[in-house]
């Protein structure tokens, strides 16, 4: 065939084949082979390569290195399909070919990007999978095929010089067989997702201690909601969740009126606002949503709470209704736990900061996230340890957890963390069902670690005796994840010019569980220091600070603010600036003013 006749089948061929791999992506949530090899490949991209990527890009860094994944592969599919009917492969060769590449994705790429063979090392239902991939291949033939059956050679011995051939039958059977191939594996792949596309586990479902038999303050059955504890340190906010939150005035605010825990409801989806909050186009990374030069709410809305995802081809879409979570390895009796399992445990509401192991701490202006990959929230939920407690418990020796969420994300912890009070599965999020952005229907909270080891989407939880290498360490991030002391200048915003006289200067600092003892600034650069206040008492034992004083300055006068924290252990903020890779950013956040 000429190249002329061979270029459009093999690129239809190609795009048929991706086409279908990212609407497979939509409607069964069947990751892509592009999203696996990305992925895959920044286990070798050096973090300052990595780190410079995000600085430089922003939140489409990681859309960009998708579409380059994605063009390259399209790429090579056009290059084979060209190249087969080019030299017009038989249609026997051709159905190896469909065999082949199903073989490369699911015993090749598959393993090699942490889904084992055939996606036997995946949560979700290894049919599902390997019906997609199956189906896919054969549909890239099928379009090769009809090439080879409407555009067949010129005739030699047969019929009018010059005319066509007829295609022969072999090609029309495998046109055929391939087309019913291909329907046939995307209706194993429907009805797989509609049986829930789980991997089918044939592990009982926990079951709650018997009325009785529950340490004091359980609940022995499902039908009826926990009951509320607000672990000791973290006071009630709800009536803050309808309340602004003052930003303006001096002193101390006093702390919010305890207000009565919502009710709680059956498994409910997350509400439209929800789902449609304002983000990247591709949701891989976005700032919280204070505006400049605005002091930071106690309490950050859903809609402006940052997001973080390493999935640039969309987020896991779960329903509460056939969630299941894993609870196997090192423990006494693995089980599966259903939605309504986890929420009769008794339910614990507390206040906790997240932030990104990527969020800055000084020189805000080296990315378009700046130092606000930082946000503060009302999660409700039960205790890991409880729910570890269904599965009987650890065993002796569990060293970590291995933490598993439905994009394949791993977060490891160790076994004490895991066993911390304020460890939590959480399901609600500012008195609502998480939004989906943050974990929808359950996501992973512990104390003291940066955002990275709160897993998402949580499905599966495996005790082991070793130290579990999770995503993140793989790809070289520090493997404890424990946040550094950090603060900001909230107010004025950097550059301002404000009134002559006294103004104000107020912002948030964080040291994770280990709490903030106090806030100091600087209106000379750092020669000079002032103590600031608490505008109130910390939300929580894991949760920021807000603070607040005053200083002077003269019309024409410039000033270099600086703000440094102390920890609840007396540590002071180091000063000494760091990016974030790999084990979170440092430095003293600074801004400069001027008196009008």
């Amino acid at each position: 065939m000429s190249w002329s006749r061979v270029a459009p089948w093999s690129a239809a061929a190609a795009a048929v084949a991706m086409l279908l791999m990212f609407l497979a992506r939509t409607a069964f949530q069947v990751r892509t082979l592009p999203e696996r090899l990305v992925e895959w490949v920044l286990l070798f991209v050096p973090l300052d390569a990595f780190e410079a990527s995000i600085r430089i890009f922003g939140p489409k860094a990681k859309v960009y290195a998708l579409d380059g994944a994605v063009v390259t592969m399209t790429l090579g599919l056009w290059a084979i399909g060209a190249l087969a009917l080019r030299r017009r492969w038989s249609p026997g060769a051709l159905l190896a070919l469909g065999v082949g590449l199903f073989l490369v994705a699911t015993a090749v790429i598959m393993p090699l990007t942490g889904a084992g063979f055939f996606a036997t090392g995946l949560l979700q239902s290894p049919w599902l999978v390997n019906a997609v991939y199956l189906g896919t291949s054969l549909a890239y033939v099928s379009v090769l095929l009809a090439a080879r059956v409407l555009e067949p050679a010129p005739a030699v011995s047969a019929g009018a010089p010059g005319l066509p051939a007829p295609a022969g039958l072999g090609a029309r059977r495998a046109l055929l067989g391939t087309l019913i191939g291909t329907a046939g594996a995307f209706l194993v792949a429907w009805r797989q997702n509609a049986a829930g596309g789980a991997g089918g586990s044939t592990l009982p479902l926990a079951q709650l201690p018997p009325p009785g038999a529950a340490p004091a303050g359980e609940t022995g059955g499902v039908a009826g909601p926990s009951p509320v504890a607000t672990p000791a340190g973290h006071p009630d906010l709800s009536a803050l969740l309808a309340t602004p939150t003052a930003e303006a005035g001096s002193g101390t605010t006093a702390p919010p009126a305890a207000a009565a825990a919502p009710t709680l409801t059956a498994p409910a989806e997350p509400t439209p606002e929800s789902r449609d909050l304002p983000r990247d186009q591709n949701g891989a990374l976005e700032a919280s949503g204070r505006a400049p030069g605005q002091l930071a709410e106690l309490i950050t809305p859903p809609g402006d709470h940052y997001v973080v995802t390493k999935n640039a081809g969309g987020d896991p879409v779960l329903d509460a209704a056939s969630w299941r979570l894993i609870l196997d390895g090192e423990v006494q009796r693995p089980v599966q736990v259903d939605f309504a399992t986890l929420q009769a445990l008794p339910a614990v509401q507390l206040t906790k900061t997240l932030e990104c192991i990527s969020n800055l701490t000084s020189m805000c202006s080296l990315a378009s996230f700046g130092c606000d990959l930082i946000s503060t929230a009302m999660w409700k939920g039960a205790r890991l340890s409880d729910v570890l407690n269904l599965a009987g418990g650890l065993n002796a020796g569990v060293v970590s957890l291995e933490v598993q969420g439905a994009d394949e994300f791993t977060s490891s912890i160790p076994a004490s963390l895991a066993l911390d009070p304020n460890a939590l599965l959480a399901y609600e999020m500012n008195g609502q069902p998480l939004p989906r952005e943050h974990g929808y229907p359950v996501r992973l909270l512990v104390p003291g670690r940066y955002g990275m080891k709160n897993a998402k989407w949580v499905i599966g939880i495996r005790a082991l005796r070793y130290e579990f290498v999770d995503w993140y360490g793989q790809r070289n991030w520090n493997r404890q994840g424990v946040v550094k002391t950090m603060s900001r200048i909230d107010v004025p915003a950097d550059g301002a010019t404000v009134p002559a006289g006294r103004q104000r200067i107020a912002g948030i600092a964080y040291a994770g569980d280990r709490g903030i003892n106090g806030v100091q600034f600087s209106s000379d650069g750092g020669r000079t220091w002032n103590p600031a206040d608490f505008i109130e008492p910390a939300p929580g034992r894991d949760a920021w600070v807000r603070w607040e004083a005053a200083f002077d300055v003269a019309a024409g006068q410039q000033l270099t603010l600086t703000v440094r924290a102390y920890d609840g252990q007396g540590q002071v903020q180091t000063d000494v600036f760091q990016l974030p890779q790999p084990n979170g950013g440092s430095g003293l956040h600074s801004i400069q003013v001027t008196g009008g």
